[in-house]
């Protein structure tokens, strides 16, 4: 070993998982070094992201009924895109845990109120400090990585009411989440600026901005169906659909980012497609139509039942969640879709991606 080169020894760790990686840095001092510098850091991520992970959650309860005290299984797993068992984990909790990715490393839970930043690489849970609470008892946030500074940020909407009964104000804090720095009480930077609109489901970080579809019945115009905030600049915007016409009932749309932009998937409900949008010009809000799958040719599919999800690309392919027992792949070349191994999901099954790090926090 001590005749091969430095650089030699970081590709061939580079290879292992981060668990095994973890056992190697307390071999030796040599090992340590070789394992904790920089460059080795930034080989491992490269090679990561190009072998992304999926981590699945099982509840016992078919419901987010936060006033439900009930104790529950959870029982989290983790497989590569081949279906190769990384690990399984299974608890009893109290009440539903939501699961909020950010499309890298970490993944936010929230149970209770409560925030909990997990490396399922490293099968590591530290909760987050408390977050305001919300008057109408839902939850809105937004999680997400930014790369060029090696920080996750986590933004939490909530809603307080006013003295008139049927009037309210959204708020917004922020917390940002440093690699080794400690998460302390003070942590949630509270912004003077309102949020515009109820927004669903959870935000996206695409470039320094978080995004999300306004609730059906809450923008005021059609070119108020999508909110952004800004982490810079702090202010809250609006986009537009790109596809005003396809914006009718019976139709489902969600955002998701696939290679660093944003992206609307929006799935008519008859003719059976999906259309992936594409934000080419965030600044001038220009979006083009990327792909138009056929959702006919998709095993299982059923027009009433199934509900689509692309979860995100990787190597030419779309991954997608059809609420089946298995995974499937679409590729976007030949437009042909290929299913994954059988994993035994439930139609309630939560999956996300994450890319294995190393990224750990200090209560």
């Amino acid at each position: 070993m001590a005749k091969i080169p430095n650089e030699i020894k970081s590709n061939i760790f580079s290879r292992l998982p981060v668990k095994f990686i973890g056992k190697c840095r307390c071999v030796s001092k040599e090992w340590l070094g070789i394992l904790t510098d920089p460059y080795f850091l930034e080989l491992h991520l490269e090679r990561a992201q190009k072998d992304r992970q999926l981590l699945f959650l099982d509840q016992s309860v078919d419901h987010d009924d936060e006033e439900d005290n009930q104790r529950q299984v959870a029982r989290f797993f983790t497989t590569n895109m081949e279906g190769v068992m990384q690990f399984r984990a299974r608890g009893f909790v109290g009440g539903y845990i939501y699961m909020i990715p950010s499309g890298h490393g970490l993944v936010c839970l929230v149970n209770r109120g409560i925030f909990y930043a997990f490396n399922p690489s490293m099968k590591k849970v530290a909760r987050l400090p408390t977050a305001q609470p919300s008057t109408c008892g839902r939850f809105n946030a937004g999680f997400g990585y930014i790369q060029s500074t090696n920080e996750y940020k986590l933004v939490h909407l909530y809603n307080i009411k006013s003295e008139e009964e049927l009037e309210y104000t959204i708020k917004c804090e922020i917390m940002t989440l440093s690699d080794g720095g400690v998460v302390s009480s003070n942590s949630w930077k509270q912004l003077e600026t309102e949020c515009p609109a109820m927004v669903s489901g959870w935000g996206v970080l695409v470039d320094k901005k978080f995004y999300w579809m306004v609730c059906e019945g809450c923008h005021p115009t059609v070119d108020q169906l999508i909110m952004s905030l800004d982490l810079e600049t702090e202010t809250f915007d609006f986009i537009p659909h790109p596809h005003v016409t396809s914006y009718v009932e019976g139709n489902d749309m969600f955002l998701v980012e696939l290679q660093g932009q944003l992206c609307l998937v929006d799935t008519f409900a008859y003719p059976p497609i999906t259309n992936v949008w594409i934000l080419e010009d965030p600044v001038k809000k220009i979006w083009a139509k990327k792909y138009t799958i056929d959702l006919t040719k998709l095993e299982g599919f059923d027009d009433e039942l199934t509900q689509i999800s692309v979860l995100g690309y990787l190597n030419g392919e779309l991954i997608i969640n059809s609420q089946q027992e298995r995974l499937d792949f679409y590729n976007v070349g030949s437009r042909i879709f290929r299913r994954g191994p059988n994993l035994n999901l439930k139609r309630d099954t939560e999956i996300c991606i994450y890319t294995e790090t190393f990224f750990l926090l200090k209560e």
